[in-house]
């Protein structure tokens, strides 16, 4: 965790909320929508190992694409106007950003990257 602890915080983050979704949801509606968040969880972590093993940035743009076209998407959703549809919009959003601006952030304050 000493290399991009903001990026490596965000990716723990972003999985526990992704899993407690997907209990919620299967709790709520059942398997009707699980193939979908299997889906998307599948897509997270390509993307995740994509990042976290590689030097290339690309993966790591994908990811913060991937939360921020989530977020503005959910948008248009019909649980949007609900508190939950809005949070998850906004930290979509938001953990899109930290994700893309990790350096900048652990910069400003005053993480050292080794990587």
């Amino acid at each position: 965790m000493k290399e991009r602890p903001i990026l490596i915080s965000a990716i723990i983050l972003t999985l526990i909320i992704e899993l407690i979704l997907i209990i919620l949801v299967y709790n709520k509606i059942g398997t009707e929508r699980l193939p979908s968040q299997i889906g998307r969880l599948t897509i997270q972590l390509i993307l995740i190992f994509w990042v976290l093993n590689s030097k290339s940035h690309i993966g790591l743009f994908l990811l913060a694409a991937y939360h921020i076209v989530s977020g503005i998407f959910g948008m248009n959703s019909s649980g949007s106007a609900e508190l939950l549809g809005q949070l998850l919009i906004g930290f979509h959003i938001v953990i899109g950003l930290v994700i893309y601006f990790h350096y900048w952030i652990e910069d400003r304050i005053g993480i050292k990257n080794v990587g």
